[in-house]
């Protein structure tokens, strides 16, 4: 009994009257596979592949087996499916399957075509698109394995449409084919056959002045998504439409064949066949800049028969990929081959077998002489193509295995690719050179913006402009079509401010509703990823930081950094995010706010949140367990146990916080009202980095912020930590009234809490306030009263070394030095008993300036000696500074001026390069011993 395969639309079988069940979702897409390619032999591990993806469970073998018995249960077991050496195969007749009997009637009809045949090409071509259900396997759309064959049928359906539609426009049914055109250019912008298809129709339907508009529009679709020119055929038939060429109706017969007759004769004259192909499309518009990538083609091609050109969407690939191939076609003497494989548009990228055929047609093979196989039609491929000289485009490619077939092989040919992917594959399996494309440089991006506007002159605003479109060339060309027709000055102006907002800049993006567009073309990169990998996409998209690390975009994901590795691989393959230094990553400013609006719309609002509390959990953890690496020996800040990071030493901590200093700074911004306790905590963990480092205005900052942010949270403990240190940088700011009204603040919430080591504290730094204000007898007030509070805390090594150490100080500022001597060196014996070495070497620069002043030059000298070399090792750049000065100011109390003149430029290098106010004194200093400053004049 004849069994009907059904595949145009949903995957149907029929044995005479019976439609059977075909079984679970495996059964049916392993029966959709083998459909594919009836006859052929497929291994075990091919269709396991294809069924469960790389990743299958242990019984994918055993489940195999079982989905394969179901088969011969439903198809019948002698005739249906066999295995063999070869493994499983599914034996069928063409006439049995539909979409076989569809490819074969389409090539009946485009014989017909070509046989001059119109009507009977319509009727074939008719009856083939009547078997047309639908996408193939629609309910089995979403599986990878089908999409190779759902492209090469779904490519065969518009070759049928096209060549129907040009029997009927050879027989005169002009007017009834404008509304099904018409429906057609939208859905396939890039066909520029539809396009000229329409327009014909349109001029012989009287309606001229439609066509040429049909024109403009084709051609603004390809400049602003692809940056290319509409290619010879539209071009031409748009001159043809303006002069409205008697031609365009000749090519209109009611009664048969179209013949281009000579003049002067009847004898029917074909078209002539160009010598070689020449099927580049028209040049880029407007093509700005990438000299230094033509100058690397050009270098790279010298050698190389592949080379690909890969960047993110909108990059300008293509508009390279076709620039230099026009400065270059005159190297290719035999021609050039180009063809959209349409690896990430609306429509399903293209088989490789279709664009052999195609390719093979080109070539000047008979279409009956064109094998049916793909492997067929590679091989044959590369025989023709053995002894040309060719330049073989392949533009916009979904993968490395759909470029692979379509390779020349060995010969004088070149193939360029281009692909929103990294192409890895290709590297791997064919060594072939990469170029990637990146933003343009500012000065092109200015120039782009500036060639579409109406006044060419020196526009303001434009290079803020061409920063808000992240310097994309698609991003520019659409925000220069918004100015194109504007005649006002302050138009460049309006639209940056409107672009500011970032709510509305991929708004600002976009023309002829979102058909052409940033987004479009982001959301076309993300098409083919998996779910899992387009889920990380968005919730980098909550990152509030310019560079999310690996460990806290698993924190985001809720993966292990294995696992999250391969997702982020997937999105820096598709140049969606880039890989920095230190296992970082960035977006550009457009795809993060993409990536945001794609969270907003597809995440909840509880998942979202479950979201970044993870993350700003694990940056609070992290920075605190870099801050108990920096203040071993002091109060911990809070005591969450989690350390999702481990640091060697203090530089380790440091580094850590210079390279995610930003994304601290940024998590604390967008937490503070949303979550008000990590936004504090967070803050709280990076005290001691901010001290090291000097970083007084961030300081200051996100104190501030975090003592509002610990109000919101009601947690009083938290606020009387954070405005305690809040006091510490108002002081060294020089702003002293608001430093003791924050240390008045501590010590009243945290007398309040019972906090008995905390309110000591707030009086200890309400003292060393005095110290920096240079109110010394105020000072030594207040840190006697701290030392009565804390007298009876046990194992509080800190509070009471910094205590002695500003008693000492005090002392020493009205001149009291034994007394002061006294303080230093009880402060230091408790220091090096419970306290690190930032704290000693702090004391040990202090004895040092009271040493030399005590005329103990020798004994200043060595302070000074043991405070650098701890400093060193805390990393501690200010501190450091302080060391150099201690023992240039040492040296120089005992004339030897080379030693005090090198240790104080050391000084005065780092207090410039942090702009601190010391920098003055310093150079005093210098002043006084006569140095000469690099780079300046004696003074």
């Amino acid at each position: 009994m004849i069994v009907e395969f059904k595949v145009l639309g949903p995957l149907r079988v029929r044995s005479g009257d019976v439609v059977p069940a075909l079984g679970p979702r495996k059964q049916r897409l392993l029966l959709a596979v083998l459909l594919g390619h009836p006859h052929g032999g497929f291994s075990a591990d091919y269709l396991i592949d294809a069924l469960w993806g790389p990743a299958p469970p242990p019984s994918a073998a055993a489940n195999l087996r079982l989905y394969t018995r179901g088969l011969r249960m439903i198809l019948g077991a002698d005739r249906i499916l066999r295995e063999g050496g070869a493994g499983y195969r599914l034996d069928v007749d063409c006439a049995e399957v539909d979409a076989c009997r569809f490819v074969a009637l389409v090539r009946d009809g485009q014989e017909a075509f070509t046989a001059g045949d119109p009507v009977r090409a319509r009727r074939v071509l008719g009856a083939a698109l009547e078997l047309w259900q639908g996408s193939p396997f629609a309910d089995l759309s979403a599986e990878s394995a089908l999409g190779e064959e759902r492209s090469r049928l779904e490519e065969w359906h518009l070759v049928a449409l096209e060549q129907r539609i040009e029997a009927d426009l050879r027989l005169g049914e002009d007017a009834s084919l404008v509304a099904e055109l018409s429906a057609l250019v939208s859905r396939h912008a890039f066909r520029e056959r539809l396009w000229s298809q329409l327009m014909l129709a349109l001029y012989r339907s009287g309606r001229r002045a439609d066509a040429l508009q049909a024109y403009r529009r084709a051609r603004r679709v390809l400049i602003d998504e692809l940056g290319l020119e509409p290619g010879q055929e539209l071009r031409s038939l748009e001159r043809a439409i303006l002069i409205s060429d008697p031609e365009l109706d000749r090519s209109r017969r009611a009664d048969g064949p179209e013949l281009h007759r000579s003049r002067g004769t009847d004898t029917p004259e074909l078209p002539a066949r160009p010598p070689v192909p020449a099927q580049l499309p028209g040049g880029p518009l407007g093509f700005v800049g990438r000299d230094d990538e033509i100058q690397r083609l050009d270098e790279i091609t010298a050698d190389a028969g592949v080379v690909a050109v890969v960047g993110p969407g909108g990059v300008g690939k293509t508009a390279l990929a076709v620039r230099w191939a026009q400065l270059s076609r005159h190297l290719f003497a035999d021609g050039q081959l180009f063809v959209d494989l349409r690896g990430f548009g609306p429509e399903t990228p293209l088989h490789p077998g279709l664009v052999l055929e195609r390719f093979l047609r080109a070539l000047d093979v008979p279409p009956g002489r064109i094998p049916a196989e793909t492997e067929e039609r590679a091989a044959l491929f590369r025989s023709l193509m053995a002894d040309r000289r060719m330049l073989v485009v392949l533009d916009n490619a979904a993968s490395a295995g759909q470029v692979r077939a379509l390779l020349p092989g060995a010969g004088r040919s070149l193939t360029l690719v281009t692909s929103r992917l990294r192409l890895d594959g290709l590297a791997t399996t064919h060594g072939v050179p990469r170029i990637s494309l990146g933003p343009l440089p500012m000065a092109d991006a200015v120039a782009l913006i500036r060639e579409r506007l109406p006044h060419h002159g020196s526009v303001a605003g434009t290079e803020e402009l061409a920063e808000l479109c992240d310097r994309i060339p698609l991003a520019l060309r659409i925000a220069a079509s918004r100015l194109e027709m504007s005649t006002y000055d302050s138009a460049v102006a309006e639209l940056v401010a409107e672009m500011a907002d970032e709510r509305v800049r991929l708004d600002r993006l976009a023309v002829d509703e979102d058909e052409i567009s940033v987004r479009a073309v982001l959301r076309a990169s993300l098409r083919p990823l998996s779910e899992p990998v387009r889920r990380m996409f968005r919730l980098l998209g909550l990152h509030p930081g310019p560079k999310p690390s690996l460990a806290v975009a698993a924190a985001l994901v809720g993966g292990t950094t294995g696992e999250t590795r391969v997702l982020l691989g997937r999105l820096v393959s598709a140049h969606l995010l880039q890989p920095v230094s230190g296992d970082h990553y960035v977006m550009h400013e457009l795809v993060r706010i993409y990536a945001h609006e794609r969270c907003l719309a597809e995440e909840s609002a509880d998942q979202r949140d479950q979201a970044m509390t993870a993350m700003l959990t694990w940056y609070r953890d992290a920075a605190n367990a870099a801050d108990r690496v920096l203040r071993p020996k002091e109060r911990p800040n809070f005591s969450f146990p989690t350390r999702p990071m481990d640091f060697a030493d203090d530089n380790a901590a440091l580094a850590w916080f210079d390279a995610d200093a930003a994304n601290l700074n940024a998590a604390v911004q967008g937490a503070a009202r949303s979550h008000p306790a990590l936004a504090w905590q967070i803050v709280a963990a990076m005290y001691s980095w901010l001290q090291r480092r000097h970083h007084t205005r961030q300081w200051a900052d996100l104190h501030t912020v975090a003592a509002e942010a610990a109000v919101r949270a009601a947690d009083p403990a938290g606020e009387a930590m954070i405005v305690g240190r809040l006091a510490v940088i108002h002081s060294l700011m020089g702003h002293t009234e608001r430093a003791v009204a924050a240390c008045r603040r501590a010590h009243r919430l945290r007398l309040g809490l019972g906090d008995t080591l905390g309110a000591a504290t707030a009086l200890l730094n309400l003292g060393a306030v005095y110290i920096n204000a240079r109110r010394p007898e105020e000072a030594i007030r207040w840190l006697e009263e701290a030392a009565g509070l804390g007298a009876s805390l046990e194992d509080a090594h800190h509070f009471h070394a910094l205590l002695y150490s500003n008693l000492g100080e005090a002392h020493h500022l009205v001149g009291r030095l034994d007394p002061a001597m006294s303080h230093y060196r009880t402060a230091l014996e408790i220091s090096e008993t419970g306290c690190g070495d930032r704290d000693i070497a702090q004391i040990l620069v202090s004895m040092s300036a009271l040493h030399r002043d005590m005329g103990a030059y020798e004994s200043s000298v060595s302070c000074g000696e043991r405070a650098l070399a701890l400093a060193v090792r805390t990393g501690d750049t200010l501190l450091r500074a302080g060391a150099h000065v201690a023992l240039g100011l040492a040296h120089g109390a005992r004339e030897r001026t080379e030693e005090a003149t090198a240790h104080l430029e050391a000084a005065l290098a780092v207090y410039e390069e942090l702009g601190h106010d010391e920098a003055g004194a310093v150079r005093d200093h210098l002043d006084r011993l006569g140095a000469h400053l690099p780079g300046e004049a004696p003074r």
